[in-house]
């Protein structure tokens, strides 16, 4: 009788708990390069919209704090590459825990199957700490057997310092202590990240020990600031490349001036484009943009490449990659047909 009455508060303070909660409803995130970014949405959706749409569910607990980032076609969970390109979905999968024990948040991911997993970027547990003042100061990435291990871009652990109210310098390291880059291909060392006081990204910049723009590659090349452009509803519209004297440039990192996108009114990407220095197409990696097309419920159903002159030319080997979906289960698992040149 006693263990039925403990059992039964238990279930209490969980429905209670559970009710404390509230939830948010997004059809995507804002755009992050670093884990130091909030986690955002982008165009909100009533709750009715969910059971019919792809979208992102937000929960946070009594405190305001994000719990809970779930991927979902009503109360199912998929596979957020269906979102196409732009999202900020780097270090989250289609279900990912967060949790705050002391001065730590922990962030652990799950696939559709609710079994934990490593998310997007290879990592199996997040470690987040804070200071005495609440301000986010580091993250260590973990492995399933709860070693430290590199992310996808040889990343173990980052620590960030923040200059004011809203911009922060950030370092990385991988697990072996050394020092390393933004990303493999993407050569800035110590970043100053600037945000709006909304928390939205607006440049990224390669300094050194005095906080003095440096270019990345060497003082001839490369680049030592990239800022982006946002609309109304923080869809990152664009990005441009400049070097140490702020002067546009080439950059060593998407071999352009930069990008310019395109999204529809549900903030799907329609159109990824590089640009030269005078904003026109150019071509990057044998492309000069990407088209990308979205069913009704929201998933990414085509992408195809095409040269300046608006015709398809074939990357890494296809022209057009298409998804294949049932129109009576959308939340099932597409096929996927490619095409090459003829």
């Amino acid at each position: 009788m006693k263990q039925s009455i403990i059992l039964l508060a238990l279930v209490l303070t969980i429905n209670l708990s559970a009710q404390d909660n509230s939830y948010k409803y997004y059809k995507h995130l804002v755009f992050r390069e670093t884990p130091y970014s909030l986690i955002k949405g982008r165009i909100e959706i009533p709750k009715e919209r969910t059971e019919k749409e792809n979208h992102y569910k937000l929960t946070y607990d009594s405190s305001n704090n994000l719990i809970l980032i779930e991927y979902l076609f009503g109360d199912k969970q998929i596979n957020r590459r269906r979102a196409g390109i732009m999202d900020g979905f780097r270090n989250i999968y289609s279900k990912t825990a967060i949790k705050y024990v002391g001065n730590l948040e922990i962030r652990t991911f799950y696939n559709s199957k609710g079994v934990q997993c490593n998310n997007t970027m290879n990592v199996y547990k997040e470690v987040y700490e804070y200071n005495k003042e609440g301000e986010k100061i580091g993250v260590k990435f973990y492995d399933k057997t709860g070693d430290l291990t590199n992310n996808t871009w040889n990343i173990a652990e980052y620590t960030w310092k923040k200059t004011n109210d809203f911009d922060i310098i950030e370092k990385r390291k991988d697990k072996r202590g050394n020092y390393v880059s933004m990303r493999p291909y993407y050569y800035f060392m110590t970043t100053l990240y600037k945000y709006t006081e909304k928390g939205i990204l607006i440049s990224m910049n390669n300094i050194d020990e005095n906080g003095n723009l440096i270019n990345d590659f060497d003082d001839l090349t490369g680049i030592a600031l990239d800022k982006a452009e946002y609309d109304e509803n923080f869809n990152l519209i664009g990005f441009r490349f400049y070097n140490a004297n702020q002067e546009p440039v080439i950059g060593s990192f998407l071999e352009s001036a930069g990008g310019k996108i395109e999204y529809d009114e549900n903030g799907n990407c329609i159109k990824y484009a590089t640009i030269n220095i005078n904003g026109d197409l150019m071509l990057s990696r044998g492309k000069a943009y990407d088209r990308y097309k979205f069913d009704v419920f929201g998933n990414n159903i085509e992408f195809a490449h095409y040269g300046i002159n608006n015709k398809l030319v074939e990357y890494r080997g296809y022209t057009k990659t298409k998804f294949i979906y049932d129109s009576n289960k959308p939340f099932k698992k597409g096929k996927v047909k490619r095409s090459h040149l003829k």
